[in-house]
């Protein structure tokens, strides 16, 4: 080959390489994304649904002067997206006059096994609220010495109100005094908190047993009760819920007034009602602004978008209680906050640094 062919040749490979990597980068602004309104949508539900994150409606409204109202919008208007801000994976948007791409429909998105939260919490000591005055099923009647805080490994006598045999596990628990209602006078409940585990090694008398301390997350005590102990995987797949679902924080765990990211809390309605292990609950804050009126004195009350404070994952209900884990709070968060399940298409950014497993 001749040097003049040579030439020749990485000429036309170096066009051809530019001529790709042009055909693969689109000029900011060149077309801007667009998405159609559905019905029901929100400029926050929008934002939630293409980028992952609710709280860019009002860059989104400012990018769309024609809307006057955020939180009703007309199914099939047109709204120009954000330019420069990255739309999650098969989120139903499309170049400008092109149809857009049809939504991702069910949880397929979710990933096929699930999340490992043992390294967050433990899972055994999260305990649960209970709506109605709990039963005992046994007591610490007194350690195998004088020890006035048990732990782990210590021996101790148990008195058990129905049958056990040797083997049997039984949660060490402690039962609030009964919990008020954040939005009532009324009683919310009692908090169970779980303070340990121990194991049935044999019977001594009748209804008498001694047992030996597997775990212990507080401090253990004579004449604390026992419930018989209940397994919950700490491995969680996350699925969706009944679109609507909302209930509120009724109780933080050890009773706090204020949570934080991987806080136990605590809500009012569980499985008789869709609440299910998996489903993820954004945790708001309703919000209504004033808007002036024609006359001075008669300004307008109007409904914004609710501003979304953290998420909270579900890790096990009762029949009509849930208990749930702060995965993520972006501000500060209070006893009573309302919660409403979350739409997702693909998971919440946060389950990124959560390992995988596959549930049993």
């Amino acid at each position: 080959m001749t040097r003049t062919k040579k030439i020749t040749l990485c000429v036309f490979v170096l066009m051809l390489c530019l001529g790709i990597f042009q055909m693969s980068i689109r000029p900011s602004g060149a077309q801007p994304l667009t998405y159609t309104v559905q019905e029901g949508d929100t400029l926050w539900d929008i934002c939630a649904k293409v980028y992952g994150d609710a709280d860019l409606w009002p860059k989104l409204w400012e990018m769309n002067p024609f809307i006057t109202n955020p939180h009703l919008l007309k199914p099939g208007d047109v709204i120009t997206l954000l330019e420069g801000v990255p739309v999650l994976k098969g989120a139903p948007v499309s170049m400008a006059g092109k149809p857009a791409a049809p939504a991702v429909s069910g949880p397929a998105a979710a990933p096929p096994g699930g999340y490992e939260l043992s390294s967050l919490k433990n899972i055994d000591s999260l305990g649960y609220l209970s709506t109605s005055e709990v039963v005992p099923e046994g007591i610490i009647v007194s350690g195998e010495t004088d020890k006035i805080m048990l732990g782990v490994g210590d021996s101790l006598f148990v008195k058990v109100y129905g049958s056990a045999s040797a083997g049997d596990r039984f949660t060490v628990c402690n039962i609030s005094a009964p919990l008020k209602d954040p939005h009532s006078p009324e009683d919310v409940g009692y908090l169970v908190t779980f303070l340990g585990r121990l194991r049935i090694l044999e019977q001594t008398k009748e209804n008498l047993f001694k047992a030996v301390i597997e775990k212990s997350f507080k401090t253990i005590r004579k004449g604390d009760p026992l419930m018989k102990y209940v397994p919950v995987s700490p491995c969680i797949k996350l699925t969706k819920g009944p679109l609507g679902l909302a209930t509120y924080i009724a109780a933080i765990e050890e009773q706090k007034v204020m949570v934080g990211q991987y806080t136990t809390i605590y809500f009012p309605k569980g499985s008789e009602q869709g609440v299910e292990p998996g489903q993820v609950f954004q945790i708001v804050q309703k919000r209504e602004v004033e808007i002036p009126g024609e006359e001075k004195d008669s300004p307008n009350t109007t409904t914004l978008p609710d501003a979304v404070l953290g998420y909270c994952l579900v890790v096990s209900t009762t029949a009509d209680t849930g208990t749930g884990i702060v995965m993520s709070a972006k501000r500060d968060i209070s006893n009573g906050a309302p919660m409403k399940i979350l739409d997702w298409t693909t998971p919440p950014s946060f389950f990124s640094v959560i390992p995988s497993c596959r549930p049993e």
